[in-house]
């Protein structure tokens, strides 16, 4: 896996972290092959610059936990069995993970690893539009973090 990791804040959490979990979960969905072929950019950042990406790309004017900019959107994470796979963007708010993990009695790391599953899986194809995408994209992310250790 090609990885490239941008911290515009500090972060409580490692590159080599972010790189094993991002790695277990691409391993674990779409399997070795396609993990190794993967890349993928990881920024953490801070409520504004969140904020001013979520009024710009979807059009709501408040910061939020985690935005996903898929480059594949709509079409197949194939490709030949060299061929590198570009998934696109996570970008994570680490205040706004302080306040959920705050609110909720969680580690920030628990609520770091969550919101890049969360987004990674996006990244995926996976989506919570309908009830029915949200049971199966929750029960893979609850399972994913389930068996990992972070």
């Amino acid at each position: 896996m090609k990885l490239q990791v941008n911290f515009k804040v500090k972060s409580p959490v490692s590159a080599t972290w972010l790189k094993r979990l991002s790695a277990l979960v691409l391993k674990s969905v779409k399997g070795a092959s396609f993990e190794k072929r993967a890349e993928l950019s990881i920024v953490l950042t801070g409520d504004a610059e969140i904020k001013k990406l979520n009024r710009l790309y979807r059009k709501k004017n408040k910061t939020t936990d985690v935005l996903s900019f898929p480059l594949l959107e709509g079409k197949k994470l194939i490709g030949g069995p060299r061929e590198s796979v570009p998934l696109g963007d996570v970008v994570i708010s680490v205040p706004q993970a302080k306040r959920q993990a705050a609110q909720q009695g969680k580690k920030l790391r628990q609520e770091l690893a969550l919101l890049l599953v969360h987004g990674i899986l996006h990244l995926l194809g996976y989506d919570h539009v309908s009830l029915v995408q949200e049971r199966k994209m929750f029960n893979v992310q609850d399972s994913l973090l389930k068996s990992s250790k972070f």
